[in-house]
């Protein structure tokens, strides 16, 4: 087979059979797929052990997180071409073929990534791609239907201020991951972003405009449970790519960027919650950390807020 396409789960009986399915039903046939339990609790086992197809393997693992499952799942792989898709996701039937021909006409490519569409209880959002900050603009009339070839540098400084690939729109070339050192199973919370970004400091991705996947917002999901550790997350990584790009202007600019977005966004979680000393002390640490005069505003609006005397008007 030439497509090996990687499941991690865990408890996610409800989502798994319809994930499995789409990659299953997909018209491109030379492929398997590779389900890693990452130690699931649940009818996870039982479910899947009901579905009679020889491209499908079941591995379970201990609960070690969704980056240790990713990479027991490429371990294990066959295929020369990696793709991956979270169990609360689907795939559309021709995703991969539109992929793999990508793949083969632009063999400088290590990667290519799709649109999707986004499902939020009742509201879907049709293309996830026009709804982002900087990307949108980046393929703004370039963008075709049967893909085009990113530049390595663009593809890296869009990924220092927003993360537009979507693991579940991914597929890598094997040799290309491995090279890159696969996911890195310390992180916990944006693991995809900080393996991205360390696979663009040296590859190229491409893209087809069409949205072959269907990204869902399960009840679990981090931004669900605890945002706030998935916000403090991304800040670190994008505060380290900060220090660690001190040389590189246009870099650095970009990093200084995404983490003011990202300082804005654990600020507003918190606030909306009426934690506004906790909005002021974010606020306050991303000052120190990109100088934005917007943000230490945003700061003293907090302490205001949270001030006795504001309390009782």
């Amino acid at each position: 087979m030439r497509v090996s396409v990687v499941i991690p789960t865990y408890n996610r009986a409800g989502t798994i059979l319809a994930a499995v399915e789409s990659a299953l039903a997909q018209g491109f046939r030379a492929l398997e797929v590779v389900v890693v339990d990452d130690g699931s609790t649940d009818d996870t086992a039982e479910r899947l052990a009901k579905v009679h197809d020889a491209r499908l393997r079941c591995i379970r693992g201990r609960h070690a997180g969704v980056s240790a499952a990713r990479n027991q799942g490429v371990r294990e792989a066959r295929g020369e071409l990696i793709a991956f898709l979270d169990s609360d996701d689907a795939w559309m039937p021709h995703k991969l073929e539109h992929e793999v021909a990508f793949l083969d006409a632009h063999p400088e490519a290590d990667a290519v990534f799709s649109d999707l569409q986004k499902r939020d209880g009742h509201r879907v959002v049709p293309s996830f791609m026009r709804d982002t900050s900087v990307f949108a603009g980046l393929i703004a009339g370039r963008a075709r239907p049967d893909g085009i070839l990113l530049g390595q540098r663009e593809m890296f400084l869009c990924l220092l201020e927003e993360v537009p690939i979507k693991p579940s729109a991914l597929v890598v070339r094997r040799a290309a991951f491995l090279e890159a050192g696969g996911f890195d199973e310390t992180w916990s919370s944006s693991e995809d972003w900080e393996f991205l970004l360390r696979f663009a400091r040296a590859r190229r991705f491409g893209y087809v405009d069409r949205p072959l996947a269907m990204l869902t917002i399960s009840p679990d999901s981090l931004h669900r449970v605890d945002q706030a550790r998935g916000e403090h997350a991304m800040i670190r990584l994008l505060a380290h790519e900060h220090r660690r790009l001190r040389r590189d202007i246009a870099a650095r600019s970009a990093a200084r960027r995404g983490l003011v977005t990202r300082v804005k966004h654990l600020g507003w979680h918190h606030g909306d919650a009426g934690r506004w000393r906790d909005a002021a002390r974010v606020y306050l640490r991303g000052f120190g950390l990109t100088g934005d005069l917007g943000l230490l505003a945003r700061a003293l609006v907090s302490l205001a807020t949270a001030s006795p005397s504001a309390r009782a008007a």
